[in-house]
């Protein structure tokens, strides 16, 4: 005698005949790939060691001047000041009294700085000379790039940093700028810092 047609998915046409359906065990992930070792959740002690260090702290104090003469260049500003070929600027950063002490700060001041977008003259024709306090600090070639992209926002400004020789209450910064280049040529502040901390 035949068995009765079955269709799929295998359910007897007879409502008097079950079928069962086949058991398939599951195996754990790791059985069925053969995995034997486990990594621990927490590594042994020494294994490999921190390395680590606890100096004491130091104080720093730093003044922040940004610089908003020109809107286009400065990076994240956009701002900026410039000083063309033959300009003079001079600012100032006046300090409460009670950060200033005498013979115990080192003080120095940063100037973060770039060329013009110019590219076509030569880097070697800017110059400056910078005074802090009535002291030069520079003169002579900046060791600057011209400003890249041109035209936009000048990603390649570099810090230009100078020890402050006699710290004082009111601190004045005067550039000149004495490049050889054309009188549209330029030289480009972001900002300036006045740092200090203790000797």
């Amino acid at each position: 005698m035949l068995l009765p047609y079955i269709r799929y998915p295998f359910v007897s046409q007879q409502p008097d005949l079950i079928q069962e359906q086949p058991y398939y065990p599951v195996q754990p992930q790791y059985e069925a790939y053969g995995y034997t070792d486990f990594y621990p959740v927490t590594r042994q002690p020494g294994d490999p060691p921190p390395v680590l260090s606890n100096n004491p702290a130091t104080t720093s104090i730093v003044l922040f001047k940004q610089l908003t003469g020109y809107p286009n260049y400065g990076n994240p500003s956009r701002n900026a000041d410039i000083l063309y070929t033959g300009n003079r600027g001079t600012w100032t950063f006046d300090s409460p009294a009670f950060l200033i002490v005498p013979g115990n700060q080192r003080a120095q001041i940063v100037i973060r700085s770039v060329l013009d977008d110019h590219s076509a003259v030569p880097v070697n024709r800017y110059s400056a000379r910078i005074t802090i306090n009535g002291s030069v600090v520079h003169t002579g070639p900046v060791p600057l790039q011209h400003g890249v992209p041109a035209g936009g926002m000048f990603d390649n400004w570099r810090d230009l940093t100078f020890n402050v020789p006699n710290l004082r209450r009111n601190n004045r910064v005067t550039i000149e700028n004495t490049s050889t280049a054309g009188p549209s040529d330029w030289i480009a502040f972001d900002w300036m810092e006045l740092r200090l901390s203790p000797r």
